[in-house]
């Protein structure tokens, strides 16, 4: 099958590519600006296969300075996306360890023994040392707290909401079409086979989707992007070397808590020195909990889950 442009993978990156190219397609009277190459006489078309069940099944949170989300969506209405909030308090906090189980350095568990020292000098409370400067990297001032599954969903229905594309869920990419090192479309997976691969009754081969553009947004890990990598080679200065694991919770807050939606904290120095911990808390008293454990983490002893629990109990 032909069409004008085939995308593989429905989430944030793809979502703003395709509310700009839809846009683009349509008059302002929302009549076709273009007509299609693939399909002479129709509007063009444009189909994005996205390989989970529905868009959006994604849970994680996210907090993000909102610049390309402000940009794709001038007028955007943060009371028509469920759990999104402007970001209204953050803070970077370096916890001790309350326990004595973690792998410190001797220097480090001398800095820790003078903070608790100096502790009435310091803005220090529950074995927690709160820091007075936010680093750039981290900082999202007039930033937007997001699930990433609610807005993906909200990007999804305004997409097409706007009739100029066709997004298809539960609709897997088995890989790309590579001709003279050209992508010119994608071949959809096998439907109805076991679970070793081999044809079933009802077995439906993968069709091929030709496209004069291919926009390939599976994440990147995706099982197409990454064959793509293999077999045109990463761009120049880019590398899969460095990566971290992330473990996360999302939580219902009780009732008396003090966290207003909007509050983003930072973490680092527990369960583990190089181990990194969130907490973005959303309308409605839910919150998203998590850390991320770096590639160059090099302990074995414990999984992610196990350090996520570790974190969870600090005082």
């Amino acid at each position: 099958m032909e069409v004008d442009v085939v995308c593989v993978g429905f989430g944030p990156a793809m979502g703003g590519f395709l509310t700009t190219l839809a846009r683009g397609l349509a008059n302002a009277d929302g009549t076709p600006a273009v007509e299609s190459r693939a399909m002479p006489g129709m509007p063009p078309q444009v189909i994005c296969y996205e390989r989970a069940d529905d868009i959006g099944f994604g849970v994680s949170g996210v907090v993000t300075r909102g610049r390309g989300i402000r940009e794709s969506f001038p007028d955007l209405d943060l009371s028509q996306i469920p759990l999104a909030a402007p970001v209204s308090h953050e803070t970077v906090v370096y916890l001790l360890d309350p326990v004595g189980a973690s792998r410190r350095s001797p220097l480090l568990r001398a800095a820790d023994r003078c903070i608790r020292a100096l502790r009435g000098l310091l803005p220090y409370e529950l074995e927690a040392l709160r820091l007075p400067y936010i680093p750039p990297f981290l900082r999202k001032d007039g930033g937007l707290l997001l699930s990433i599954g609610q807005f993906t969903q909200w990007v999804g229905s305004q997409v097409m909401g706007a009739g100029a594309v066709q997004i298809w869920p539960g609709t897997p990419v088995a890989m790309p079409l590579v001709e003279d090192d050209r992508v010119v479309g994608v071949r959809l997976t096998d439907q109805g086979t076991d679970l070793k691969g081999n044809p079933e009754a009802g077995f439906l081969p993968g069709m091929d989707i030709r496209a004069a553009l291919t926009v390939i947004g599976d994440g990147p890990v995706g099982p197409v992007g990454r064959q793509l990598d293999e077999a045109l080679g990463l761009p120049e200065g880019h590398h899969r070397r460095e990566w971290a694991v992330g473990a996360k919770v999302v939580v219902d807050l009780p009732e008396n808590s003090m966290l207003e939606p909007g509050t983003v904290l930072h973490t680092f120095g527990y369960p583990e020195p190089e181990i990194f911990g969130f907490l973005y808390v959303y309308p409605g008293r839910v919150a998203s909990a998590g850390i991320f454990v770096p590639s160059w983490f090099d302990s074995p002893v414990r999984t992610s889950y196990r350090y996520l629990q570790h974190w969870m109990l600090h005082p």
